[in-house]
């Protein structure tokens, strides 16, 4: 949270010098960058806590190849929820 909160930080000062506005116009696409990089944070952390209890349970090879798609699936799901959001707005669906 604290990354997120630094680079809004810091844009802010750097439009500060030319308008208010600059800040105000962009702040939908600080707000989709610091969304998609919070995701991000939170699937790496899920992934590495889910491997740390695997190894400390010894789970079977299946199992964790099970565990690891179902990671990845949500992941994808994720990935392909802001593909066709990008395609719908760039084409004026949404």
């Amino acid at each position: 949270m604290l990354p997120i909160f630094l680079a809004v930080y810091f844009l802010a000062l750097a439009y500060k010098k030319q308008s208010n506005t600059m800040l105000v116009e962009h702040l939908e696409l600080i707000e989709t960058i610091g969304l998609n990089l919070f995701f991000l944070f939170i699937f790496g952390f899920i992934g590495l806590s889910i491997h740390d209890v695997m190894n400390k349970n010894d789970v079977p090879k299946m199992g964790r190849v099970v565990v690891y798609c179902v990671l990845f699936l949500g992941c994808a799901g994720f990935i392909a929820k802001g593909i066709i959001q990008f395609i719908w707005e760039s084409q004026g669906v949404g």
